[in-house]
């Protein structure tokens, strides 16, 4: 449950994926923080289960799929689970990964399937791929607005849709990014795109993250397509939501690592 994007991947996602809030009259009194704050509070559900697929874009446009189960559950914002599944092919068949969050304390694991075996992420794993995509293990990450020092606020048009553009720069060491540029839809407090920089040349982006295809499924604004495009290596990660359900009774074994070794 795709979807951090710091979460802008599956806080767009994991996963993930639905975004919604109800917004105040006095739009324009906001500050850069408060956008932030709004998107970290939307109501994406108590839980959700999304049939998804990932597809690896290379460079010459070949292109592998993936598919996959992402499992999520949100008691407030500083309690949650995420569980991952891949379905398949072969090679990631089998391979999990689990988040927990209780009292903001985060917990990761991922189990590889290849190996047999259960390795917790730490935070100086970063900048680390997930399961070699174009994501990270930081922009799986949900996001916490107090994590971040966010500026420059501007009203903008993307697409044809009104959004807030702001400046976000985390606070502590253990990010790849010197600062991202968020697009945040005025509406929906999705957000529909991020520009990230490189650590070391402010001015410089690397990466881009973009949320499209928004449907509104159980009166939750739904981003059905995440793309995250790595402008160093010129790959992209598509991540499409195929079905998802929102506010569905999950076991609690369902975030537990006797969950994580399947097959």
């Amino acid at each position: 449950m795709i979807v951090k994007m710091r979460g802008w991947a599956l806080g767009a996602l994991v996963v993930t994926l639905a975004l919604l809030v109800v917004m105040p009259s006095g739009l324009l009194a906001m500050t850069a923080d408060e956008v932030l704050q709004g998107v970290e509070n939307r109501y994406i559900g108590k839980t959700s289960k999304s049939d998804s697929s990932m597809k690896l874009v290379a460079p010459d446009g070949n292109t592998r799929t993936r598919k996959l189960l992402i499992y999520r559950r949100k008691a407030d914002n500083d309690n949650k689970d995420n569980f991952i599944h891949f379905l398949s092919p072969g090679d990631i068949k089998d391979t999990t990964y689990l988040v927990n969050e209780k009292n903001r304390q985060k917990e990761k694991w991922i189990y590889l399937s290849a190996f047999k075996n259960i390795r917790k992420i730490v935070a100086t794993d970063y900048n680390v791929a997930f399961v070699a995509s174009d994501f990270t293990y930081e922009d799986m990450d949900d996001i916490h607005a107090a994590d971040y020092i966010c500026s420059d606020l501007k009203e903008e048009t993307l697409d044809g849709e009104a959004v807030w553009s702001i400046d976000c720069k985390k606070k502590d060491a253990n990010t790849d990014y010197s600062h991202t540029v968020l697009k945040v839809s005025k509406d929906k407090m999705v957000i529909l795109k991020a520009l990230m920089f490189d650590k070391k040349d402010p001015t410089k982006q690397v990466k881009e993250m973009t949320a499209t295809q928004l449907e509104k499924i159980q009166n939750i604004w739904t981003p059905k397509v995440v793309t995250m495009k790595d402008l160093r290596k010129k790959t992209s990660t598509i991540l499409e939501v195929n079905k998802i359900e929102y506010d569905l009774p999950l076991p609690d074994d369902t975030f537990s690592q006797r969950n994580m070794k399947k097959g």
